[in-house]
């Protein structure tokens, strides 16, 4: 039970975020969630109330800093983040028809997965920091949403797989610089799951996807994601580290 602890979760309106959103709830946590898209009425009327919500792009410093700021007012203070809001695109670096990867699409992969999760994290760590410390000298824990393409990826996946290894690559200074404050970082490493992100995949390449994978052969369950932000959460010992739920998914190349 997270009783009395105050979360903030981004990209909170559907997929992994949204699921997150609803475990921490159940979980007793006071939720405050934000997403760039509006879904405040259909989160209020879900919650009657008891979830405050944020339309606020994570890329936005102004946006961000009003997240906190309302989620201090209205809990008084910020225990937790967890990193959903993220944007995937595959694009070809270069195709028959000589046209180079769309600059401005790299750009936005990294901009939201890698400075989106950077700028919330440090702005939660702001917060955290000045938290009265447990008995074992915690203040805060930070997730980051990483994926599997940072270790296996194929054709097009350039521009998401530099996204997902700058993430693993934040999340272990990131835990020795916040560690000497009392806070935890840490980032989990999805495989594919059944959200509305992989809804409009045929079902030829969902088998394929899926045989990819060591075992079980099926996308997995959002809660599975839930579950295991959970588990960070309540045991002190993992920092720094990057959790994979793939599945033991390897691509092939091409």
């Amino acid at each position: 039970m997270l009783k009395n602890m105050v979360a903030v979760v981004t990209g909170a309106v559907n997929g992994l975020g949204r699921q997150t959103l609803a475990h921490l709830y159940n979980e007793k946590a006071n939720v405050f969630g934000c997403d760039i898209r509006d879904d405040n009425n259909e989160i209020k009327n879900t919650y009657g109330g008891d979830v405050e919500f944020l339309k606020a792009d994570v890329r936005s410093e102004k946006d961000m800093e009003e997240v906190f700021k309302r989620t201090k007012d209205k809990f008084g203070r910020v225990d937790i983040l967890v990193n959903c809001a993220g944007f995937a695109a595959a694009y070809p670096v270069s195709t028959t028809t000589g046209v180079p990867f769309d600059l401005e699409a790299f750009s936005r992969l990294i901009d939201v997965n890698i400075c989106g999760q950077f700028n919330a994290s440090r702005l939660a760590a702001k917060e955290m920091a000045s938290n009265e410390p447990d008995k074992d000298g915690n203040r805060g824990v930070i997730i980051l949403t990483s994926g599997f393409a940072a270790r296996t990826s194929r054709r097009g996946q350039v521009g998401i797989g530099a996204c997902y290894g700058g993430v693993e690559s934040m999340t272990l200074p990131l835990s020795r610089e916040l560690g000497s404050l009392g806070i935890r970082v840490a980032a989990i490493s999805p495989g594919f799951f059944n959200t509305p992100l992989t809804g409009s995949l045929t079902p030829e390449l969902v088998s394929f996807l899926t045989r990819c994978q060591a075992f079980p052969h099926s996308f997995g369950p959002p809660k599975t994601y839930s579950e295991l932000a959970l588990h960070i959460i309540q045991n002190k010992m993992i920092n720094g580290d990057v959790i994979s739920i793939d599945a033991g998914l390897v691509l092939p190349s091409n």
